[in-house]
C-alpha cells in the first residue's frame, strides 16, 4: 500500500495545525510519530509534501498537488464509516 489513511491525516493535519508539534496534539500522538508518518508518506510516493527548512514546515509544489486529493480521500473515508454506523 503507497498510502495509508493513517499517513494521509496527518499530512493533512499538519497543514491545517501548521506544525507538526501542533498535529502531534491534534491526533494525541507524540510528535515523532506524526513526523514518521509524513516522512513513510513521503518516501512511499517518492515527493517531498513539505519544506522544512524554516521553522514552521510549508507544502513544496508536490505537497500542494496532493493536499486536496488527500483531504477528499479522508473526507469519504469518514462519510462512508457514518454510512457504515448507520
Amino acid at each position: 500500500m503507497r498510502a495509508s489513511f493513517e499517513q494521509l491525516e496527518a499530512f493533512v493535519t499538519t497543514l491545517n495545525e501548521v506544525s507538526f508539534s501542533a498535529a502531534a496534539r491534534k491526533c494525541n500522538k507524540a510528535q515523532l510519530v506524526i513526523s514518521t508518518l509524513v516522512a513513510n508518506l513521503e518516501v512511499d510516493l517518492d515527493v517531498e509534501l513539505f519544506d522544512r527548512s524554516r521553522r514552521y514546515p510549508s507544502l513544496t509544489k508536490a505537497g500542494e498537488a496532493l493536499i486536496s486529493p488527500a483531504e477528499i480521500l479522508l473526507e469519504r473515508r469518514s462519510r462512508f464509516l457514518a454510512v457504515a454506523d448507520a
